[in-house]
């Protein structure tokens, strides 16, 4: 006799709701490092940074067809020879620091006497009380038991 076994598949520990396919885990880590890449270039420079790349990415692909790739490197990254594109980022990067700011930095030596008390401050000594005693309850109270000792003398066990 051969047994039939129920081919049920095994169910999922996670609703199939919840369970990514395999490719989306590639692309939840393609759209962490997006983001990370995007944080460093908002902290290098935000979009200047990117324009700036591109300007030396072609100043290299410009100069290299003149004279070679090592002094196409030299010369973009010397400022001697600085393309129309690097002008303007220059002068984009001027007017924007000449703007003034909608949240302009505090004058630090106001807030530091902001910061500092106006007078020596004290504080009083504390009072002297003698402390009150410490009941101790015991653990009847504690327990919600009854605080009846128990019957004297013991009641006797009942031999049928």
């Amino acid at each position: 006799m051969t047994k039939s076994l129920d081919c049920h598949p095994p169910l999922a520990i996670f609703p199939p709701v919840l369970a990514l396919p395999p490719q989306h885990h590639t692309l939840k880590k393609l759209f962490q490092l997006l983001v990370v890449f995007l944080g460093c270039l908002h902290l290098a420079g935000g979009p200047y940074a990117l324009i700036q790349t591109y300007a030396w990415i072609t100043m290299i692909v410009d100069y290299s067809k003149e004279d070679g790739l090592l002094s196409a490197t030299r010369d973009t990254f010397s400022g001697e020879r600085p393309c129309h594109l690097c002008h303007r980022i220059s002068e984009a990067k001027e007017t924007d620091d000449s703007k003034p700011t909608p949240l302009t930095a505090p004058d630090h030596s106001r807030l530091l006497q902001d910061m500092l008390p106006s007078r020596t401050a004290s504080v009083p000594p504390p009072l002297s009380h003698p402390l009150p005693p410490v009941l101790f309850t015991g653990p009847t109270r504690i327990l919600g038991l009854p605080v009846d000792s128990p019957p004297l003398p013991p009641p006797r066990s009942i031999v049928a």
